[in-house]
């Protein structure tokens, strides 16, 4: 009989956590409150995100740091959801105590369970994770990941600073900067997603300048939220660019689009647009990055700085007319970020460019002010000035590479560690003071808009550092009796990892020239070793117990080695790559010679590759673009007479298995499918499986497979990047078992340890997902 007691209805639990925490703040115990992990995943978050900004312990400021750094995805989620999130962030930062507290209430929350039984069906909590993106710096996010973050700017109104949000959904929100909260609804302010978002004083009231892909600009009244006249129209294209001035005493606002490259000049009172466009000042059609339009004044006369290439052009105002405005040097970069600011009590611009660097100019004559400072791998993407804690100004610039990062304009020296967590570009940036205290708010292509805390110079956790880079791949091993996990990374490295403690083994071992992307794992004479493909086409062998090279680098492929795996063939290991080039490849492991010519046949890339044993052959699986699975013998190369075929498109993801002694394989496509096949036969072992979202296009593709006993029952586990999730089907029925199990990040690889424990990579990240008990494997090897 189940005796557990139903949880309160959501309004009745929702007032009793509201009621625990006045209670606490009026007993001085409220950073004694926010240490506990029921309060944290059941507290409404509108209530609980005011008090996390009034941590003051170092317990408590962990667990508000645990909470904002995953919030985006938690925060309009349901308690169970919130609960395996925060348990995963809290391992990133060391917070073991209470990544446990979290994790027991797995067992005892009747909500954990929303598909019946899921609480003890998907069995897994985390182990242990790397913290490689979580930072001390954020302070907290700006809504959910639902209607992506496409601009931001920063104001302040009735003493109140706060940060305007343009989203992808075309609405527009206003953000208390100290806490978190959203003001009032969203306004809904364009047909399209808003492209750019500046800020002013308008009239003696603050306000906001939208622009839009629907090519309107509109303003608006920050106070109340109401919209201040009609919408701008006229531009051609859409609006990607907007800016604030005063023209003798009149306020007027700059709008650009990417279409015709024109600048308009908008009174804001007349709502009209005065005479002719700035003639050709801007982008030209097709460039990688939109134009940019800011304001200046300088001896009283406004000015209009845009972006037009590898250089800037200034306007007069009040006149229309170019100022004369020395270009960069003639094949320079082009500029791709703009700001303008007052350093030392002169008008600067700081432009962010292609490739990668920042520059500080005179507003007035134009001249460059110090060196460029390299500031970024790959194009800033945005840039804004603000005060540094010492109070001179810095810039913040966004990155292609998805850091921000504080410069010291007098000195071009980085300010501080760089700010970690966007899992893509950082294309908007604005700063401010909330609390007397620097924030800068940033922007991304992950969707998101996030609060950075510039003086935060305490570190409340102690995250593991690992890869400075996407995780790319996983492998498990056994050395010297110990199980450890193997990574390659973006960084150009590959890592060992000790599956009990989560601690690096040794050094990271280096020498790819390109993004290391394929791991596996062998037994060469008895020593455990790996083998890893890079995004030149180079293979090499590390010793696993020294961390050296074992051999020198192989070449072969014409393309990035997207997979590699291991096999054995009379009693010799053996490494078969696939590569862009649609070739497979075999490799004698122990005379580093390539076996036989590459076996053709694949079309487009040999992405998805695994090896397995038929009928006593061993034999190697690989998924093309034409959504076919071949099967070829190892020994002699010769393709099968059994390709799976079924997929309807490339296929992404191959896992082997045993299930009722007859040798099967999982395979996952951009078809949104599962399917399980009888590799004896060549034929499907019940329908697909369809995992995704119907309703969304691609929701439901495989980054990453493999086989596991789940409760007992062969399962197939499978990572859908479309919602950043683990799910798992029974290999017999194809049910689901249990619920998905959410990840902060998109899960790019993984890997199954014959103990059961399950080896996951998520964007810079590492964790491993534990069974509460030993787990046998023997019905899927």
């Amino acid at each position: 009989m189940n005796t557990q007691v139903p949880p309160p209805p959501p309004r009745q639990e929702a007032d009793r956590w509201a009621e625990i925490a006045r209670e606490a703040a009026d007993t001085g115990t409220l950073d004694e409150l926010l240490t506990r992990a029921e309060f944290l995943v059941r507290a409404d978050p509108q209530l609980l995100l005011p008090l996390l900004a009034r941590a003051r312990s170092t317990p408590a400021r962990l667990a508000a740091a645990v909470w904002h750094t995953s919030a985006h995805r938690h925060i309009e989620a349901g308690p169970e959801v919130r609960r395996r999130l925060l348990a995963m962030d809290a391992a990133r930062w060391g917070a073991r105590q209470l990544a446990t507290d979290l994790a027991t209430g797995l067992a005892t929350d009747p909500a954990a369970d929303p598909v019946a039984g899921s609480a003890a069906v998907l069995p897994w909590r985390v182990g242990w994770a790397t913290g490689s993106q979580v930072s001390a710096s954020l302070r907290s996010f700006l809504g959910s990941g639902t209607d992506p973050v496409t601009a931001v700017a920063v104001s302040a109104a009735e003493q109140r600073p706060l940060a305007v949000t343009g989203h992808a959904g075309g609405a527009v929100r206003r953000w208390d900067l100290r806490t978190g909260v959203p003001l009032g609804p969203p306004l809904d302010a364009h047909d399209g997603a808003v492209a750019t978002v500046a800020t002013a004083v308008l009239d003696g009231r603050p306000a906001a300048v939208t622009g839009g892909l629907d090519g309107t600009a509109r303003i608006w009244d920050l106070c109340n939220g109401q919209s201040l006249g009609p919408p701008l129209t006229g531009h051609r294209g859409p609006v990607t660019a907007v800016a604030t001035a005063e023209i003798e005493g009149r306020p007027f606002v700059l709008t650009g689009d990417d279409e015709e490259g024109t600048v308009r000049i908008w009174d804001v009172r007349g709502g009209r647009w005065l005479g002719r466009p700035l003639e050709n000042p801007i982008w030209d059609d097709g460039v990688e990055a939109t134009g940019w339009v800011a304001t200046a004044e300088v001896e009283g006369r406004p000015l209009a700085v845009v972006t037009s290439d590898e250089t800037l052009r200034v306007w007069d105002l009040p006149t229309g007319a170019e100022r004369d405005h020395p270009r960069y040097a003639e094949g320079g970069s082009r500029v791709t970020a703009l700001t303008v600011s007052t350093v030392d009590g002169r008008p600067v611009t700081v432009t962010g460019s292609g490739d990668g660097a920042v520059e500080v100019r005179d507003l007035e004559s134009g001249r460059q002010l110090g060196r460029a400072f390299p500031a970024h791998e790959g194009v800033v993407r945005a840039v804004a000035v603000t005060t540094a804690p010492a109070g001179r100004p810095v810039a913040v610039t966004g990155g292609e590479d998805g850091t921000v990062k504080i410069w010291d304009l007098g000195t071009g020296a980085q300010h501080g560690a760089s700010l970690i967590g966007h899992t893509g570009a950082v294309t908007t940036v604005a700063g401010a003071v909330a609390e007397d205290r620097p924030v800068a708010v940033t922007g991304g292509d992950d969707g998101t808009a996030r609060i950075w805390d510039l003086a935060a110079d305490r570190r409340p956790g102690d995250p593991v550092r690992g890869h400075t880079a996407p995780v790319t791949s996983v492998a498990t091993a056994v050395l010297d009796g110990r199980p450890i996990a193997v990574t390659g990374g973006g960084d150009r490295t590959v890592r060992r990892w000790d599956l009990d403690t989560g601690q690096q083994c040794g050094r990271p071992m280096t020498g790819h020239d390109g993004e290391v992307v394929a791991v596996a794992t062998a037994l060469v004479e008895g020593d455990a070793v790996a083998v890893t493909g890079d995004g030149e086409g180079v293979l090499r062998i590390w010793n696993l117990r020294t961390g050296t090279q074992a051999a020198e680098p192989w070449a072969g492929h014409e393309g990035p080695v997207r997979a590699v795996a291991t096999a054995v063939l009379a009693g010799r290991p053996l490494a078969v790559t696939g590569s862009d080039d649609g070739l497979v490849r075999i490799w004698d492991l122990g005379t580093g010679r390539q076996r036989g010519r590459a076996l053709p046949g694949h079309h487009g890339e040999a992405g998805a590759l695994a090896t397995t044993v038929v009928a006593g052959r061993p034999v190697v699986l690989v998924g093309g673009a034409d959504g076919v699975v071949r099967i070829r013998d190892v020994e002699s190369g010769e393709e099968l007479d059994r390709s799976l075929r079924g997929h309807g498109a490339w296929v992404q993801a191959v896992a082997p298995g045993t299930l009722d002694g007859r040798p099967v394989a999982a395979t996952g496509g951009r078809d949104g499918t599962v399917r399980v096949w009888d590799l004896l036969t060549g034929e499907p072992l019940g329908p697909p499986v369809r995992p995704g979202d119907a309703s969304v296009v691609g929701s439901g593709w495989v980054s990453a497979m493999t086989t596991a006993v789940v409760a007992g029952r062969p399962a197939v586990i499978a990572a859908l990047p479309g919602d950043a999730t683990l799910r798992a089907w029974d290999l017999r029925s194809g049910e689901p078992l249990g619920a998905p199990l959410p990840f902060p990040q998109p899960v790019t690889d993984l890997a199954r340890h014959p103990d059961g424990r399950i080896v996951v990579s998520f964007g810079w990240e590492v964790a491993v997902l534990d069974a509460p008990r030993a787990v046998s494997c023997r019905e899927i090897d």
